[in-house]
């Protein structure tokens, strides 16, 4: 079992990082800066309102179905009457504020902005549904969830782009298909896995909503810390710099991915440790490795970054040459943050954990307010790295002061880090967080 699942992490990575790389360049090479910034007003903003309407409900479904599986009539019962209460009012409320959110666009941007947002209840409920199967522990169905998400999307951009018909609204539709397909595929092993009943019952939404609650502001803390640029710019900022924007972040992200899974296995780890120095140890080495791996990435990538963006993209996107690089940058210290974040919480302080996340949060968004009107993309990059560079920093004073060691000890470079690099526990972790994300963090990550 180990093994197999070992076998769907690199599967189900390759792929993803394949199909984004890919649909980013087709879609730049077919659209243009100007049309990928119109893609992406397009597909942002649905994702988001999905999340803000599931009230951490998916986090109370992975709990609750594996704490009680008898429950899971009642919990798949309760999504669909949920899907279909909240996420019908949470679609008629994103039709009447979308074109203040979106900005001055084009009359064919704004209509397929609201088409888009009849995904909206589709990822409420797919969300639902996947937590339901990652609780019962049927992480195949999960992987196969992503990968269908994926291929349907990289499937249709290559022959639209073989036939010279990948447009900005193809592309909308294609991004429609691949949710539907990933909902149809999420209620079909729901079934086949679970057998639930048509058992609604109050009680169990209740007691799921109480769960959620107290998850939902750190779901939406970290999200904002995530992509609060890109929203912004979203509203603020013309079609073509937000197109150039996309592609920087894309190619950061990749940068990100391919670094290091060492700090995925941390907050278990650390929580499993009975020996305070064993804990300790654990969250600096897994600070120090990341660091290491990313930086060792980062240098050739910053110097090539020019390159990439002409011979890969075209000409039109070397002028983000600067922002890719602070991007990659700010890729790098959030990294570092999530390891001292995660270390924080698995040491039982999620407390400062949380106050790290949400004074990056102010400082980010008093950033992009100051700087985004007048440096555009730039300014944008620029409060991210500060942003994140806050969140790491306040994360690390905590960490510091709880274990009483200097910044020395905790950052000095050790030989004996390099056999800890790869474990078991890290590689299982690693296949946790790719199923435990949710379906919007993929879609997310899809239309970058």
């Amino acid at each position: 079992m180990f093994k197999r699942n070992i076998q769907l992490v690199f599967s189900t990575n390759a792929l993803m990082l394949s199909s984004g790389v890919i649909t980013s360049l087709l879609s730049a090479w077919a659209l243009g800066p100007t049309g990928r910034g119109d893609l992406m007003v397009v597909l942002m903003w649905p994702a988001i309102f999905s999340m803000v309407a599931q009230i951490g409900l998916p986090q109370a479904y992975r709990f609750w179905s594996a704490r009680r599986p008898e429950c899971v009539s009642a919990l798949f019962s309760n999504a669909v009457l949920f899907t279909l209460v909240l996420g019908l009012l949470m679609l008629g409320l994103a039709e009447l504020v979308i074109p203040y959110l979106i900005g001055q666009r084009s009359p064919d941007v704004l209509h397929l902005a609201r088409i888009y947002l009849l995904v909206i209840p589709i990822l409420m409920l797919t969300d639902l549904t996947r937590g339901l199967l990652e609780g019962a522990r049927r992480f195949t169905w999960v992987g196969a969830l992503r990968l269908i998400l994926f291929g349907v999307q990289l499937g249709s951009y290559i022959v639209l782009w073989l036939i010279g018909r990948l447009t900005v609204a193809t592309a909308t539709y294609t991004m429609i298909a691949s949710l539907i397909a990933s909902l149809l595929l999420s209620v079909f092993a729901v079934w086949h896995e679970l057998r639930p009943r048509w058992e609604p019952r109050s009680s169990e939404l209740a007691e799921t909503l109480r769960y959620g609650i107290r998850d939902y502001p750190g779901v939406l803390t970290e999200f904002v810390n995530w992509r609060m640029d890109l929203m912004m710019l979203v509203g603020m900022a013309s079609s073509n710099a937000v197109g150039l924007y996309v592609v920087a972040l894309r190619l950061a992200d990749i940068t990100s991915t391919l670094a290091s899974s060492v700090g995925d296995a941390l907050l278990p780890e650390v929580a499993a440790s009975t020996k305070p120095e064993e804990a300790t140890a654990v969250v600096t080495r897994s600070l120090r490795l990341t660091l290491t791996a990313h930086l060792l990435i980062l240098v050739p990538l910053w110097i090539a970054a020019p390159y990439i963006l002409r011979f890969a993209y075209g000409k039109g996107f070397v002028p983000v040459t600067n922002v890719l690089r602070m991007l990659m940058f700010a890729s790098v210290v959030w990294s570092a943050g999530a390891i001292v974040i995660s270390g924080l919480n698995g040491l039982g302080h999620p407390g400062l954990s949380a106050i790290a996340r949400i004074t990056s949060a102010v400082v980010m968004i008093v950033a992009l307010l100051t700087w985004l009107p007048t440096r555009g993309i730039q300014g944008a990059a620029l409060a991210s790295v500060v942003g994140y560079s806050v969140m790491f920093l306040v994360a690390l004073f905590w960490f510091l002061r709880l274990r009483k060691i200097s910044l020395w000890g905790c950052l000095r470079p050790r030989w004996d880090d390099l056999p800890n690099a790869i474990t078991p526990a890290v590689l299982r972790a690693r296949f946790s967080r790719i199923a435990a994300r949710s379906q919007t963090e993929a879609l997310m990550s899809s239309v970058d």
